[in-house]
């Protein structure tokens, strides 16, 4: 009996071995499955993070627009302006380069029926900020300015040749019917001049292929030097229709108020604008 409990013993023990081999196995083969697909996971992992730097990579392309705008007034006031802006797509902070030339036909004197023209060309090189629903940009650059007159009124850009700083903030609200608000603004150190526009719209209508925007804008500007100034104000409805992804349309108007130093009184007029942009 004791020979044969005995052996009894040794086959449970051999068997017992046998069982912790087989679980010892079992256990290497799922940590070799986990440690497999740990790698896997990491492989994909890198290969999407490099996905999404290129695709970054790709959105922060240099992204050219153009845009223009032409105002008229009931004091035989012109102005005419046209410019490129380059900037790169993507979020967050990036530099960008804006160029416009713009052409002021004017009376330099309300008593007068003599005109005269400015014309102006103004680099500018800044950082914008992007962000999901808005952003803010800052930028200084130079206006070459022919025929200069720092009183100039309606001179957006100034009318004296000289360093200029510029600062532009957006924000687009959420929802269907979401508001949009703009404020872009320059100073001319040159001309002490001083231009900026708040600008606020909502959709109007339903057309997805046509979206059109209704709103209201108001815009001041003024300033000069040695004694020639000028300032205005003016306030009206805009009209925004989209025609195509990359080509759009902002009609504007309302009344408009003039002074300064070569206004015995203020003047008050009715103006019109149109404006584009395009961005292919």
């Amino acid at each position: 009996m004791s020979s044969a409990g005995g052996k009894a013993a040794q086959l449970r023990i051999q068997a017992r071995r046998v069982i912790d081999d087989v679980e010892e196995l079992q256990t290497e083969r799922r940590i070799m499955r986990l440690r497999n697909h740990r790698k896997a996971l990491l492989a994909l992992g890198a290969v999407a993070g490099l996905l999404t730097a290129k695709s970054a990579e790709a959105q922060r392309t240099l992204h050219p627009s153009f845009y223009g705008s032409t105002e008229f007034d009931t004091r035989h006031s012109q102005f005419y302006l046209l410019g490129m802006y380059v900037g790169m797509g993507g979020l967050g902070w990036s530099p960008y380069f804006n160029v416009n030339a713009y052409a002021l036909h004017y009376r330099p004197n309300r008593l007068l029926d003599a005109t005269s023209t400015l014309t102006a060309v103004s680099p500018t090189l800044g950082l914008a900020y992007a962000g999901r629903t808005g952003g803010v940009s800052f930028g200084a650059g130079y206006a070459f300015v022919n025929k200069e007159n720092p009183g100039a009124p309606g001179a957006e850009g100034g009318g004296s040749s000289g360093v200029t700083a510029s600062f532009g903030a957006y924000h687009n609200g959420t929802g269907r019917r979401a508001m949009r608000t703009q404020l872009l603004s320059n100073y001319n150190f040159g001309s002490q001049y001083l231009w900026a526009r708040g600008r606020a719209s909502v959709p109007f209508g339903n057309s997805v292929v046509h979206p059109a925007r209704i709103g209201a804008e108001v815009v001041g500007q003024g300033g000069g030097k040695n004694g020639n100034t000028s300032n205005s104000f003016q306030v009206g409805p805009t009209f925004e229709y989209g025609w195509t992804r990359q080509f759009r349309t902002t009609l504007a108007g309302g009344y408009k108020s003039v002074g300064g130093s070569s206004f015995t009184s203020r003047d008050n007029a009715a103006y019109v604008k149109l404006e584009f942009s395009f961005s292919p």
